[in-house]
């Protein structure tokens, strides 16, 4: 795979135009409609908070799944530091977008 030069990132970074077109996760991912049956009640109300908020769910979200009090510990933490300010501080909300993408593109993350 030829590292993808129209991405404007380095070299070293290695991102391909395979790895930017979602390739397949190592962990799979539990669709909003194909919950597996054991953690399905857990799950669906805290998918159904994401869909409220984001208009969706994130394939993040998709991948805690497998340990859904992970997915609750996320949300609760995104409603504080993110949610409760879109309307009062709308610049600390793009500070921590910002910092979001930042921190993936030093860790080299494909995700």
């Amino acid at each position: 795979m030829p590292v993808d030069k129209e991405s404007g990132l380095t070299e070293g970074m290695g991102v391909t135009k395979e790895k930017m077109a979602y390739p397949e996760p190592r962990l799979p991912l539990n669709a909003p409609d194909n919950l597996p049956e054991d953690i399905r009640e857990e799950v669906e109300p805290l998918y159904d908070w994401s869909r409220n908020i984001w208009g969706s769910v994130p394939r993040f979200l998709q991948m805690l799944s497998h340990a859904p009090v992970c997915v609750e510990a996320w949300m609760l933490l995104d409603q504080k530091l993110r949610i409760d300010r879109l309307k009062t501080e709308p610049g600390y909300v793009k500070l921590i977008q910002l910092l979001i993408v930042k921190t993936a593109l030093a860790a080299q993350s494909d995700y």
